[in-house]
């Protein structure tokens, strides 16, 4: 007879990271929205704020694997480290990145890495990285460079774009979501950029979309 019992998170039978996580509910937490909540939802008659969330489309996860999605979380991250969106994250960054790239992973349909390992410190804890309308440009406009730093496959890069872009409106905080919010289609962003942007180049702390 099968237990009713939660598996333990650090179990064997849990899918192993490839890194060891912190058990700390402190910067190194994320709360990554998995689905659209009844709070989230508007009133009858009124307008929504959040976008629907639907999840990525799974050829993410086939063509690219984990180690493809992995390496362009982390390039994203590294293009935000050095701005004001992590100034207070100290030695929690490589967790931070890690956290992130196992939900990016989870949501693309690949093993439960976020939600055995991390999702049980949420409770209590707050948002460590809480975007305003400044900060969420510098979100997206530094996941378009990493699409290049990491050469992610041209054919997949709108289906990433479609699920990254309405994430980005929930990382905002509460005060800073409202109707009328600029909203950032991959075919109006694309034709921002005429040549990608060295890898060698480091992040810079603006939110301009054009070099």
């Amino acid at each position: 007879m099968e237990s009713d019992t939660p598996m333990d998170p650090t179990s064997a039978a849990a899918p192993r990271a490839r890194w060891t996580p912190c058990t700390r509910a402190c910067y190194r937490t994320l709360h990554w929205p998995a689905a659209q909540s009844s709070r989230d939802r508007p009133v009858h008659g009124a307008q929504a704020i959040c976008p629907p969330l639907l999840p990525p489309p799974h050829r993410l996860l086939a063509i690219c694997a984990e180690a493809g999605l992995r390496e362009l979380v982390r390039q994203h991250m590294w293009r935000l480290r050095t701005t004001p969106l992590f100034a207070h994250a100290g030695d929690c960054f490589d967790c931070v990145a890690e956290r992130v790239a196992d939900y990016v992973v989870e949501a693309c349909g690949g093993p439960l890495y976020y939600s055995l390992r991390h999702a049980h410190l949420q409770a209590g804890a707050g948002l460590p990285l809480l975007l305003d309308e400044e900060g969420r440009e510098l979100w997206l406009v530094q996941l378009w460079h990493a699409f290049d730093d990491v050469n992610f496959p041209k054919a997949l890069r709108a289906d990433f774009w479609s699920w990254a872009e309405p994430l980005s409106v929930y990382l905002l905080a509460p005060r800073a979501r409202r109707d009328g919010l600029t909203r950032y289609a991959y075919d109006t962003v694309r034709s921002w950029f005429t040549t990608p942007v060295s890898r060698a180049c480091p992040p810079d702390n603006g939110t301009s979309w054009q070099r």
